[in-house]
């Protein structure tokens, strides 16, 4: 199940007391401000989360599946993510112990 806006400002909501348009109003200028950061810095960190970085690619040849043509993939830029050893250490913390998540052979 994915996460939307519209749950991200319930969440806020619930949590701070916003009313729910100041909730989506917050929620939206959160993602703006990290649009505009990653267009400016290239680089995102959040301590005990993780990292996105803002990466460009070169042009390069490729193909196409269908019907095998070659093309040229156009340079552009891409955003990457890297999650810090907390936050993995916080998703994976059920797993611990080894026992779950591993299948019986």
């Amino acid at each position: 199940m994915a996460l939307t806006r519209a749950d991200l400002a319930a969440k806020v909501r619930s949590k701070v007391g916003f009313s729910a348009a100041e909730s989506m109003a917050y929620v939206a200028s959160f993602f703006d401000l990290l649009k505009e950061e990653a267009e400016d810095a290239g680089t995102i960190k959040f301590n005990g989360f993780g990292n996105f970085t803002v990466k460009e690619k070169k042009a390069r040849k490729g193909r196409n599946p269908q019907t095998g043509e070659s093309i040229i993939i156009s340079e552009r830029k891409v955003v990457k993510f890297k999650p810090s050893v907390v936050f993995k250490s916080e998703i994976n913390k059920k797993y611990k112990n080894g026992t779950e998540g591993r299948r019986d052979r």
